[in-house]
């Protein structure tokens, strides 16, 4: 390998590895300050790293908060796509909301941050960051409500109802202490969005 493209290897790889070392830092950072008290300086001395090179990666505090959100809601979209979109629409929605609620108790720091930004997306999942939307995918909720799996009501009422009444539930639980085990926490959270939108129990 020629001895500059063995260079430009290595160069990556350590803005690859200080990247990870800043999300990291800038995650926790943003879950204790929020997000207007934080500053690149402080998620700088938490990630141990110089403040310039912090700006070296990220144009700016906005670049790294997005980066976040990009990271963690694509994973937790990805995770929603390996779910099979089963005949059951009641059966779909229980198994999405155990996966992102076991996903995002996994991650108290961005939970923290999910959390500060939840209500606005609770009214309206189009809202939320990058491609997320597409895990309260509303012809989901369209098909739920033509077959008679939901209750008669506007499917995209249905859908923020969900979406909504999860994170009160996470917001509870990270309140309380984090002390219920989330195998516990999604099954309250399924329970609720029986009650809350079923029309009937699955077969």
């Amino acid at each position: 390998m020629p001895v500059q493209a063995a260079k430009e290897r290595v160069r990556q790889a350590r803005q690859e590895a200080y990247r990870d070392l800043i999300l990291e830092a800038a995650q926790r950072v943003f879950a204790e300050k929020g997000y207007a008290e934080a500053k690149v300086a402080d998620i700088a001395q938490a990630a141990g790293v110089a403040t310039g090179t912090v700006y070296g990666i990220f144009p700016g505090k906005e670049d790294l908060y997005r980066a976040i959100h990009r990271e963690n809601l694509d994973e937790l979209a990805h995770r929603y796509a390996a779910i099979p979109v089963r005949s059951s629409v009641q059966e779909t929605l229980l198994a999405r909301s155990e996966m992102s609620t076991r996903f995002l108790t996994s991650r108290p720091d961005y939970l923290r941050i999910y959390l500060r930004e939840a209500e606005r997306w609770g009214f309206d999942p189009s809202q939320l960051p990058g491609d997320a939307a597409a895990f309260v995918d509303l012809a989901l909720f369209e098909r739920g409500v033509a077959n008679g799996e939901l209750v008669d009501a506007d499917p995209q009422l249905l859908q923020s109802l969900m979406l909504a009444s999860g994170q009160v539930h996470l917001a509870h639980w990270m309140r309380s202490g984090m002390r219920e085990e989330p195998s516990a926490l999604a099954a309250r959270i399924q329970a609720f969005t029986r009650r809350a939108i079923f029309a009937s129990e699955p077969a």
